[in-house]
């Protein structure tokens, strides 16, 4: 259950966990040296060989948006604004957004949920609003993504190169689409990859992709949020 501006708070906490100074902020980080990438095995047809210098920090994402409602704006005003941020936070890149309520606003009547639209880049991405019974002076409600998320390659290859270039120096990707809706909290079916060397011996790892939004995951995730093994 979430209260107030929740939402957004846990966008920006996921965007600073993330090293919101940039992306590549691995780089300084010493890898190991690799030999040759393996020579068995399905080898995913895109080449991760260096950081994507368009992924989300937090000046861009606010850049991307309009200005921030006020407090005493419109509720609906400010919960749509809470909605297409945390939609580009998905995304990983900027992007533009708009976004559109049944009914021309959220009802704030407990127990009656209200569905929503975020456009991103002409991507339509559903989310829904509910109030709980008041308690005491606090009026609780949920913003929730209603089972659809934005996917954008770039923030698939950048991160990936984010997290698992420390890991190994031969990483890869399948094909993913400049833009796609994909189910949200599941495997989207994409997979990327990192060379692993045990007793001299290199195979290919692969790792699911899927999107999330949350304080510790964010946006495109690998292997369901498990931090890469450096071993």
């Amino acid at each position: 259950m979430r209260t107030g501006r929740t939402l957004l708070g846990i966008a920006m906490v996921a965007l600073v966990t993330a090293g919101c100074s940039g992306p590549g902020s691995n780089d300084g980080v010493s890898r190991p040296v690799d030999p040759s990438p393996p020579k068995s095995g399905e080898e995913l047809p895109v080449a991760i060989t260096s950081a994507e210098h368009g992924l989300l920090t937090v000046k861009t994402l606010l850049d991307a948006l309009p200005p921030e409602p006020t407090d005493d704006a419109p509720f609906t005003e400010r919960v749509l604004w809470d909605m297409r941020k945390s939609t580009v936070v998905m995304a990983g890149i900027p992007g533009k957004t708009s976004a559109v309520c049944e009914g021309g606003e959220v009802s704030e009547e407990p127990g009656v949920t209200t569905r929503c639209t975020v456009t991103y880049n002409g991507l339509k991405v559903p989310w829904v609003i509910r109030f709980s019974e008041p308690a005491g002076d606090l009026r609780p409600y949920e913003i929730t993504n209603a089972g659809q998320a934005v996917l954008t390659a770039k923030s698939v290859y950048g991160k990936f190169w984010r997290e698992y270039n420390r890991v190994s120096k031969h990483l890869r990707c399948g094909k993913v689409p400049d833009l796609e809706l994909v189910a949200y909290g599941q495997d989207t079916g994409h997979r990327c990859q990192y060379a692993s060397f045990v007793d001299g011996k290199a195979r290919w790892v692969n790792v699911p992709v899927s999107v999330e939004v949350g304080v510790e995951n964010h946006g495109v995730v690998f292997d369901n949020g498990r931090s890469p093994d450096p071993s």
